[in-house]
């Protein structure tokens, strides 16, 4: 009999090891949906998924056992003793006092909803979240004028306890996914101009963090010793989404690692049309003092220009033939340059003395010029 029972064990082992071996290195989502993944979560036997309009559990192969329409937006979830946690925002993303910030809690095996938690604590826009012990870690947007993201601590039951400010400068809407995993914290962000998308890899405690350009930011779970990350492609006749993950040789990826130090190549020039325009081709970045081979061109800011001239935290300045832009685009421009040792052009109204008669102007050129100098990028033309 005992003989038996290690045989059956031995057995089963055997079993385990080749299911975990056929676990494809693309796992895709069965269906389509209105909106993009925005993040994943396992209990090691199933995956959920959300797709910002909808909640999905499947299988390890990627097919459906449940599924329920939800309304916008579903941000990032995590699995936890039978539920399905999902950040969520009713409200507006990215604003100081318009998000509408709470969890919806969902039975693992049926995904009927159980409860909804309202999160007062978080006016930016709840949009993802995993847990560590016995606490709650729930992330998500950021207004243009912020420098720090934001982590908010929750007692098991949804009690606030505090928020963990991360001095990682301004990501693009904040943070999109979390996850914790062997003592690391992952948060996938966006990116945007001049600032790559990527994860902010934090320690357990986020006392500190490294940031790298590997993906993540619509997903990141671990399944059987492996990580993977999620991707959330458009169907371009029928502009639907789908989902799928993949399984990362390395996570995150060393060689991905994003160091924002000055390499002492990177310029700012500053062009007056009173005084010099012959260097000048267009405001944004220019690779090797070259402008006739810019990385992108700031033909248009972040935001419209609409709502640029209704911005009261930083009001949009006119720079180079009517352009306008947010101080923040601009000293973006800057960490770039500081980055990959390129030029940052800007063209300006007037000569440097005009400057004393347009304040906005002249507060974000003295934004741009500040941060070039903490960074060690070298100013020209002021």
């Amino acid at each position: 009999m005992k003989s038996h029972r290690v045989l059956s064990f031995v057995a089963a082992l055997f079993a385990a090891c080749a299911a975990v071996a056929e676990l494809p290195k693309k796992i895709v989502c069965e269906g389509d949906y209105g909106g993009h993944l925005q993040g994943v979560a396992t209990d090691g036997e199933s995956i959920y998924w959300s797709f910002t309009v909808a909640v999905v559990k499947t299988d390890l192969a990627g097919k459906i056992l449940a599924s329920r329409k939800a309304p916008s937006h579903q941000g990032d979830m995590c699995y936890k003793d039978g539920v399905v946690y999902v950040a969520v925002n009713l409200g507006k993303f990215n604003t100081e006092t318009r998000g509408v910030s709470q969890v919806t809690a969902y039975d693992a095996k049926t995904l009927e909803p159980l409860k909804t938690i309202p999160l007062p604590e978080m006016p930016h826009g709840a949009g993802g979240m995993t847990w560590k012990g016995d606490r709650f870690y729930i992330i998500g947007g950021l207004p243009l004028k912020h420098e720090k993201n934001y982590v908010y601590e929750y007692t098991s039951d949804f009690k606030f306890v505090k928020r963990h400010d991360l001095d990682t400068g301004f990501t693009w809407m904040g943070i999109q996914t979390a996850a914790y995993e062997d003592g690391t914290f992952y948060f996938g962000i966006y990116g945007s101009k001049g600032d790559p998308s990527g994860v902010i890899a934090c320690s357990g405690d986020l006392s500190s963090w490294e940031r790298y350009t590997c993906g993540g930011s619509v997903g990141i779970l671990k399944l059987d010793g492996a990580y993977y990350v999620g991707s959330s492609p458009t169907d371009k006749k029928t502009g639907r989404r789908t989902g799928y993950l993949t399984r990362q040789k390395a996570f995150p990826d060393p060689k991905s690692r994003f160091a924002l130090a000055p390499t002492g190549k990177g310029e700012l020039r500053l062009f007056f049309e009173g005084r010099d325009t012959s260097g000048w081709k267009d405001a944004g970045y220019v690779f090797n003092n070259d402008g006739n081979k810019p990385i992108f061109s700031q033909n248009a800011p972040f935001v419209s220009a609409k709502a640029a001239k209704k911005c009261k935290e930083f009001p949009a300045v006119g720079i180079g033939g009517g352009k306008e832009f947010y101080t923040p685009d601009l000293v973006r421009g800057v960490h770039r340059a500081a980055l990959h040792g390129e030029t940052f052009s800007l063209h300006l109204p007037g000569t440097p003395d005009s400057l004393k008669g347009d304040a906005a102007l002249a507060a974000a050129v003295e934004a741009v010029t500040r941060e070039a100098a903490r960074l060690g990028v070298k100013v020209i033309g002021k």
